[in-house]
């Protein structure tokens, strides 16, 4: 069995990072009518992110080609971590307790990618 090393770990988190984003923005972009009314969003608002969390899955897939893997896993771990905290903040808004606990869960998935990330970063570090 292959150890997890840095690069291992850093390039698996990434496009299962990207994965994640490309099903969740277009879930998130086809049901915007119906989850808008519950987040108390405009409809427009909603399939937006949900189309620009699609956009950002390209990006990722592009980093990871495109850019030095410890760069591309800074960036994307940023990113995460202020996604977190504003889908954790949007959950508040939500008028129903299943919903907002939903949208904390999300919230919850990106920080532990973001974490993933950040252990592929120190992994990287020490192999350097």
């Amino acid at each position: 069995m292959r150890a997890w090393n840095g690069e291992r770990l850093g390039r698996l988190s990434l496009r299962l990072d990207a994965a994640y984003c490309g099903l969740l923005g277009a879930g998130v972009a086809l049901a915007a009518p119906a989850i808008a009314p519950t987040l108390a969003l405009p409809a427009w608002l909603v399939a937006a992110v949900g189309v620009a969390v699609v956009v950002w899955a390209g990006l990722i897939l592009l980093m990871l080609a495109r850019l030095p893997l410890r760069t591309a896993l800074r960036l994307v771990m940023i990113a995460n971590l202020l996604a977190a905290a504003a889908v954790a903040a949007v959950s508040a808004t939500g008028a129903a307790v299943l919903v907002a606990l939903a949208v904390l869960a999300i919230a919850v998935d990106i920080a532990l990618f973001a974490a993933s990330q950040a252990v592929a970063l120190r992994r990287l570090q020490f192999a350097a």
